[in-house]
């Protein structure tokens, strides 16, 4: 008797499936729920409907199971920068081109990606893909290049490099 309850209700949880994807249209209220639920933002800068330009769809972003799985780490915001708020958000982005894509880590202090290229299906995919835990990663510092060898106490061409024994204790 219990196992039938419980099977059916497994069955009720599993037929349910995953909750839709909410994409927002306000940046204020998407930030907001970022900042909740400490996700990256995805911002999608869209230019308005009277546009020649390219814009990009909610549809295009959720069509696919694979993206919607991708986009359940990240709370969406995608914005028409031809109402009065969505150009004060565009301009705060340094009105460049639209469309434009930005993803903001989970601590929503940097952009950790911005582009306004036109993404295909398969760029959406890596972009989500690679930003997805909402991480600022530095890049690696460059190594220093010394031209030639070196002997402790002589003057190195380039930048000033300090020279000492093995031992840091002294």
């Amino acid at each position: 008797m219990h196992a039938s309850v419980a099977v059916f209700c497994l069955a009720a949880v599993l037929a349910t499936g995953p909750s839709e994807q909410t994409i927002h249209t306000d940046y204020g209220t998407a930030w907001k729920e970022a900042q909740e639920r400490q996700l990256p933002l995805l911002i999608v800068l869209n230019p308005g409907p009277d546009s020649t330009g390219s814009r990009v769809e909610a549809e295009m972003l959720t069509r696919s199971q694979h993206r919607r799985d991708l986009l359940a780490n990240y709370v969406v915001a995608v914005i028409d920068t031809s109402t009065e708020k969505g150009e004060r958000v565009w301009r705060q982005f340094g009105s460049s081109p639209l469309p434009r894509v930005s993803v903001i880590e989970k601590k929503l202090k940097l952009q950790i990606h911005r582009a306004s290229a036109p993404l295909v299906a398969e760029d959406w995919n890596l972009l989500l893909e690679k930003y997805r835990a909402g991480l600022y990663v530095a890049a690696p510092a460059a190594p220093v290049r010394i031209a030639g060898p070196v002997r402790w106490g002589t003057p190195v061409a380039g930048p000033v490099v300090f020279q000492s024994a093995a031992n840091c204790f002294t």
